[in-house]
């Protein structure tokens, strides 16, 4: 045992040397969270056994111990303690290196894209049939551009699991960043056979379609969400959009004045509806709507830029200028976002009243 030192709780006394933390984290990371099932799984090791019942114990008298309070940890270091202990991660039956996987997950997020392929490359090594190290690794090549290797990974990951709809995603993504459209369809359509209600897959799919210049088919595409959508605005906006497009104006017509006699059911619905909204003069409407959604979600602040157009329409200038004020200061990129959509509505001068120019 390396650098025991004993632990007094109570009238108990505990030896806890460096490798009981390693004990936590593959409790952790391999059985979530659960001893029974590592233990079954070293049952001919009497020591690793000892060790499970002696932090078992230690649990029962501080309560739970996560694993999570041991990291940050290298892949190196984790191999090390591997071999230290004699652990070959490969014949602990029972484990699921899911945890693995969330742990590469936040690598990617909080540390580097490189560390997070060296666990998943950990992980592959040793479980070489878990589907989810290959498309979350291939994913991770591919937002390196190295679109090639990625692609191969997250084809092979769909192989071993023909059920990965992050995998079919990811795919989509990918080829769609190559331009081979068809391909990109074709992924998006198989993820939507697992997850029928994907939203972000259907507009990819219409978007792909109109690259391609098959307007009739993405149209078709958004129609079918919207058929399993009823409360989507977005996609009664994006349709609207696409029939004016084909010059069919009587049925863009229809899809905004569905719009228009509806209330945004989804914050992703409050731009494209507020669009139609001041289209038509209903600016009320519009100031209404946005301001209890901001007092009833605060977090949606975001939406105070939408309330500049009609505000300026209703002569609330200094109201408008105060809004605009606060965003040039906190959040400049989202108001340069919204300069389309103010010079789409506002002419010269009223710009000028409310200090857009």
């Amino acid at each position: 045992m390396n650098n025991p030192i004993l632990l007094m709780i109570g009238d108990k006394k505990f030896s806890i040397d460096e490798q009981d933390p390693f004990f936590f984290m593959i409790r952790d990371l391999l059985y979530d969270g659960t001893w029974e099932v590592f233990a079954a799984d070293v049952h001919d090791h009497v020591d690793y056994l000892e060790r499970i019942h002696k932090l078992k114990e230690l649990e029962s008298e501080v309560g739970g111990v996560s694993g999570s309070l041991f990291l940050p940890i290298s892949v190196e270091e984790m191999e090390s303690y591997f071999e230290e202990m004699g652990l070959k991660p490969s014949e602990l039956w029972h484990g699921v290196p899911d945890g693995f996987y969330e742990l590469a997950q936040d690598k990617s997020e909080n540390e580097s894209l490189d560390e997070a392929i060296k666990l998943l490359d950990l992980v592959i090594k040793n479980w070489p049939d878990y589907a989810k190290a290959y498309e979350l690794k291939g994913s991770f090549l591919t937002e390196k551009g190295m679109m090639e290797e990625g692609i191969k990974l997250l084809l092979h990951a769909i192989e071993l699991d023909p059920t990965l709809v992050e995998a079919y995603a990811e795919l989509g993504q990918s080829y769609y960043s190559l331009e081979d459209y068809e391909k990109a369809i074709e992924y998006w359509k198989k993820e939507l056979e697992y997850t029928p209600h994907d939203k972000f897959a259907y507009f990819m799919i219409a978007d792909a379609y109109q690259k391609m210049g098959k307007l009739g088919s993405a149209l078709e595409a958004l129609k079918k969400f919207a058929e399993d959508d009823k409360k989507n605005l977005l996609v009664r906006y994006e349709i609207m959009e696409l029939y004016e497009k084909l010059g069919d104006y009587d049925s863009a017509k229809e899809y905004e004045e569905e719009i228009l006699n509806s209330v945004p059911y989804y914050p992703g619905d409050i731009e494209p509806w507020a669009k139609v909204l001041f289209k038509n003069g209903k600016y009320d409407e519009v100031v209404r709507v946005v301001e209890d959604h901001i007092k009833k979600y605060p977090i949606d602040s975001h939406f105070k830029l939408l309330l500049v157009i009609p505000y300026v329409k209703l002569g609330k200038y200094d109201e408008a200028k105060k809004i605009l004020e606060e965003f040039k200061h906190q959040k400049d990129w989202y108001l340069y976002g919204k300069k389309e959509l103010f010079e789409s509505n506002l002419n010269e001068e009223e710009m000028s009243l409310c200090g857009i120019k």
